[in-house]
């Protein structure tokens, strides 16, 4: 090895260090100034649609824009960074960073950004962190059921009581009627081992994905990027107590549609689909009922009770102002407390078989009292029992494998199974439905 190699190898590796990122330098200088070349006819995105709805000779209303044309030349420029700073994020509003978001999916859907995963990820996360760490939200609620309005199985949550304001009158337009409320993120009165935050609470109803600002700029996003599900958590004594999400979900939109004012081309078959999934979910549940027991009994981990030959069981019963009783059953543990019926009643589980058993002397039965309120007479019960049964048999003697629980295939694979469930499921009387209850014992 001579003198030269010895005393200026190093140099030369760091030279060739710098070639190698000057290099790089400019191939990514010349991947920008491509895909600028590339975007040169494309204009900065507006506010998009705020749904696919379209109603006949209703008024229609649009979001006035909510950021100016001169920050969109500003925040715009963002998209062509290499390596977007977090430092540069965090000084944005909720709308410019959607904005951002927006700009940055459709150019690249053009022509490709540099680095487009990289930075869309870093954005993407800037607002989901917002969202995680908001003190307060303001969603919209349907004010025909109650619950969070669902729209194309998303639920609208808002950063601003003022954007959710507007796009409140935007879907008035479209006769919904609907309200802002203002929610804590988190109940940080409760104790931390029991606490149940907004987010938790939307895992219970089954509201699985989230539009964020929808009627302005907005993003998506999955209710289980933000927490997880409260099934999930570290608990030394976990909540065995049944928990209906898909059924609770599916109530809600079944009622939100049924209520919703309108008419459109093959409304009744979105209808009938939804109330087929709904029956199949209530069939396949496991309902919390208020009860007492006389004799043995012993009450499993699960809630589900073990009866001895001669246990005797008595239910709580709601009558109608008719006099009729239906049986009050309910699908988790929040649904149970909205009313508490006195330390007098237990409570057990029981499957919707059980049930069955439960109301032949009764009218029925009706779900959440205190929430969506949907009836079930017991002959449309039994009709849905007797048609997954006979579902059941045939798909045994095809050789096919049974559905997955709530698959609406799973509920009508043959014209003997479907004439049992058009009797099931003919159209729910909305009287019953909303009809005013009053708690009495069964005598």
């Amino acid at each position: 090895m001579g003198l030269f190699d010895l005393f200026g190898g190093k140099k030369n590796g760091a030279d060739d260090e710098a070639s190698k990122e000057q290099e790089l330098l400019s191939s990514k200088e010349k991947e920008i100034e491509a895909a600028r070349k590339a975007h040169a006819e494309l204009t900065w995105p507006t506010i998009p649609r705020l749904n696919p709805v379209n109603i006949k000779d209703a008024e229609t209303h649009e979001m006035e824009e909510t950021v100016s044309p001169e920050r969109k030349s500003e925040v715009g420029q963002l998209i062509y960074e290499p390596d977007i700073s977090i430092d540069a994020l965090v000084d944005l509003s909720g709308q410019e960073l959607l904005f951002l978001l927006t700009a940055m999916e459709v150019f690249n859907k053009t022509a490709p950004l540099p680095d487009f995963e990289k930075n869309h990820r870093k954005v993407y996360n800037e607002i989901l962190g917002r969202l995680r760490d908001s003190k307060e939200l303001y969603v919209l609620y349907d004010t025909s059921t109650g619950y969070p309005f669902i729209d194309h199985g998303f639920a609208n949550v808002y950063f601003e009581e003022d954007l959710a304001e507007k796009a409140r009158g935007m879907f008035e337009g479209q006769y919904r009627k609907l309200v802002v409320r203002k929610v804590k993120v988190e109940n940080e009165e409760a104790p931390a081992s029991v606490r149940r935050g907004f987010f938790d609470y939307l895992y219970y109803i089954g509201i699985e994905n989230l539009i964020v600002d929808n009627g302005a700029y907005r993003a998506r996003f999955k209710r289980n990027e933000i927490v997880v599900s409260p099934m999930d958590w570290n608990s030394e004594k976990k909540d065995a107590s049944p928990v209906n999400p898909e059924l609770n979900f599916a109530m809600i939109d079944f009622l939100e549609e049924l209520r919703w004012p309108v008419q459109y081309e093959k409304r009744a078959d979105v209808l009938k689909a939804k109330e087929v999934r709904m029956l199949s979910l209530i069939r396949n549940a496991n309902y919390i009922i208020p009860m007492q027991h006389e004799g043995p009994a012993e009450v499993m981990e699960d809630g589900r009770i073990r009866m001895g030959k001669d246990t005797k069981l008595k239910f709580l019963v709601m009558k109608t102002k008719d006099d009729k009783q239906f049986l009050p059953v309910y699908t988790d543990a929040i649904e149970f407390s909205k009313k508490l019926t006195g330390t007098e009643w237990n409570a057990a589980v029981f499957k919707y078989q059980d049930i069955l058993k439960f109301v032949q002397d009764k009218e029925g039965i009706r779900i959440n009292p205190n929430g969506q309120g949907i009836v079930l007479p017991k002959d449309r019960m039994m009709a849905i029992e007797i048609a997954a049964q006979q579902a059941a048999i045939m798909r045994g003697k095809a050789g096919v494998k049974p559905q997955q629980t709530g698959s609406a295939a799973s509920m009508s694979e043959d014209a003997a199974v479907q004439a049992a469930l058009n009797q099931a499921m003919a159209k729910m009387n909305e009287k019953r439905n909303t009809e005013d209850f009053k708690e009495s014992e069964e005598q």
